[in-house]
């Protein structure tokens, strides 16, 4: 039986153009300098995942505080998550989103979050089915032309999980 290694790292400077060459194999839109050159700050909020010692993957989050005088709970978006196609039956996603779900939401800084989501172009069901079957995501609410930048605009579906 062959033996593999899944691991997750922290971005940095030196490999911050493995996410990027990732999200552009994987994802249909592009994302600008400055959404990557953000990620360097964003610490816990963003992992790359390795099999074997080569980068197959990718999250990236952000943190959704209410405003001030909105009423609601703190939640973690799930920007992009990019598992290469051949590395996909390793369980590298679910560990991705397991480590947000598990270890980011635990930190003393994100004990307010209640909620992870994100969204899903309508037309990729594979990814759906992975969210609502593997990772535990409950459908929720259709955002028609939600990626403005497909031509033409694609609907999204959000995804959510209570922590």
């Amino acid at each position: 039986m062959a033996k593999y290694n899944i691991s997750l790292d922290d971005l940095t400077p030196n490999n911050l153009q493995v996410l990027r060459r990732i999200n552009s194999v994987v994802l249909p839109l592009p994302y600008s300098d400055a959404w990557y050159k953000e990620s360097l700050t964003v610490g816990p909020l963003v992992k790359l995942a390795f099999f074997n010692e080569i980068p197959v993957g990718a999250i990236r989050c952000s943190l959704v505080v209410p405003q001030k005088h909105n009423v609601g709970e703190s939640k973690i978006y799930i920007m992009t998550l990019a598992v290469l196609a051949p590395y996909r039956r390793y369980g590298i996603g679910k560990q991705l989103v397991d480590y947000i779900i598990n270890d980011v939401v635990k930190l003393e800084e994100m004990a307010f979050v209640k909620e992870v989501y994100c969204h899903v172009w309508v037309e990729n069901t594979d990814a759906l089915e992975w969210y609502v079957k593997t990772a535990g995501f409950e459908k929720g609410e259709v955002v028609p032309g939600y990626y403005k930048k497909m031509d033409p605009p694609g609907d999204a579906v959000v995804l959510r999980k209570r922590v």
